[in-house]
């Protein structure tokens, strides 16, 4: 019975420091590309209207790649939400910045595979926090 209420606390944790390393994540990308979209170029993005976006789409990238700074870009709401992440002109704006090999090793790293447990998510969770820490 002890197990039992262990592992739910344990499973219910995982949920909640997801939801904090997407808030830091957040955070450091605003911090880092300003209010701008990086696929339109549309500027003074606030509120509901400026999103964090994933040149290789959530759903695609796993665990390893969801949180990674090199895979994440500020969007406006319409290149997020109604293009569905506006991935060609991510894509050319995130070569033309860093470069092809930039973007092949990203790519690649696509096939990383790491536990995401508890762990996983506080280390994430650190190394946020020293980002936003080095950029103030």
């Amino acid at each position: 019975m002890k197990r039992t209420k262990l592992r739910k606390k344990s499973k219910s944790e995982i949920p909640k420091l997801k939801r904090k390393l997407w808030e830091l994540c957040k955070e450091y990308i605003r911090k880092r590309d300003g209010n701008q979209c990086m696929s339109c170029g549309k500027t003074g993005l606030s509120g509901s209207g400026w999103h964090t976006g994933h040149l290789i789409p959530d759903a695609a990238c796993g665990a390893y790649l969801r949180f990674d700074p090199r895979n994440l870009y500020s969007q406006c709401y319409y290149c997020n939400i109604n293009l569905g992440g506006n991935g060609a002109a991510l894509l050319r704006y995130v070569e033309q910045k860093h470069g092809k090999d930039f973007v092949d090793k990203l790519f690649a790293d696509k096939q990383n595979i790491v536990k995401a447990d508890k762990h996983f998510y506080q280390q994430k969770i650190q190394e946020y926090k020293k980002l936003l820490e080095h950029d103030d």
